[in-house]
């Protein structure tokens, strides 16, 4: 009796410990893809401002002066349009660059430690943005939520493919977490939008930041990425169906 107990009780408590892990996951999935179009509609208006501000500077400066030959030089249009180009583009670019090395580190680590740094990259990433005053602190932003997002993208995939063995429910926790990088996508933009004329800038990001700290603590409590376990057969990890990547090409 009491062993059927057990094996029932310790069933429950991995279903749970699943459930969970799903949920950290796809909360990471989420906020990735919020934060990568959340920008959107927040970044030209704000570069647009910055710029106003730099030409009344500028001009304010060259009146104090009472320079009669001076001009204000303005950057023109079409720099404006590459600077926003190459500031959307400066995430990806970096992602597909780490991301051979960060799937190289998952095989030798096993997933949760990889999961977690690239929690606390996004993390950071968020704050950039926030606090971002200028346009090279913004690049740096966006590039450092690629860096996150080679981490936690790749493990948190390759994580639910190891821990949900059966088909079924590996093809259903797949396409839940696959359904939150879509669900993160739409609502972003408006999202972000909303809050950047209600309350500025920095609210948008303030409020992935928040959500993106509770999800890396829930990762260290749950997941425990830098407990004292053994790792003595490198790599741990283990080998993901060939299903896994062809999902995970289709999310990049």
């Amino acid at each position: 009796f009491f062993p059927i107990v057990l094996g029932r009780i310790t069933q429950v408590l991995e279903k749970r410990q699943k459930r969970i892990i799903l949920v950290i996951v796809c909360v990471a999935l989420l906020l990735d893809n919020m934060l990568y179009m959340v920008i959107v509609p927040i970044i030209p208006d704000y570069l647009e401002d910055l710029q106003k501000a730099a030409d009344q500077d500028q001009l304010a400066a060259e009146l104090h002066t009472n320079s009669t030959n001076s001009t204000i030089h303005r950057a023109p249009e079409g720099n404006f349009d590459l600077q926003i180009g190459v500031l959307f583009a400066s995430k990806a670019i970096l992602q597909l660059l780490v991301n051979p090395l960060s799937g190289t580190f998952i095989d030798r680590v096993g997933y949760d430690i990889p999961l977690f740094i690239g929690l606390n990259i996004m993390f950071l990433s968020t704050v950039t943005f926030a606090f971002a005053e200028n346009y090279a602190t913004l690049f740096l932003a966006r590039s450092i939520q690629g860096l996150g997002s080679a981490f936690a993208d790749t493990s948190g995939i390759a994580l639910i493919a190891d821990k949900f063995t059966e088909d079924t429910e590996r093809s259903k926790a797949l396409g839940i977490a696959l359904a939150f990088i879509s669900f993160g996508s739409l609502v972003a933009p408006p999202f972000g939008g909303v809050l950047y004329d209600l309350a500025g800038k920095q609210a948008p990001f303030l409020i992935l930041a928040c959500i993106c700290f509770t999800d890396g603590v829930l990762c260290l409590l749950v997941l425990k990425p830098f407990s004292n376990r053994e790792r003595e057969n490198m790599p741990v990890a283990h080998k993901i169906p060939n299903f896994c990547f062809w999902d995970y090409f289709s999310v990049t």
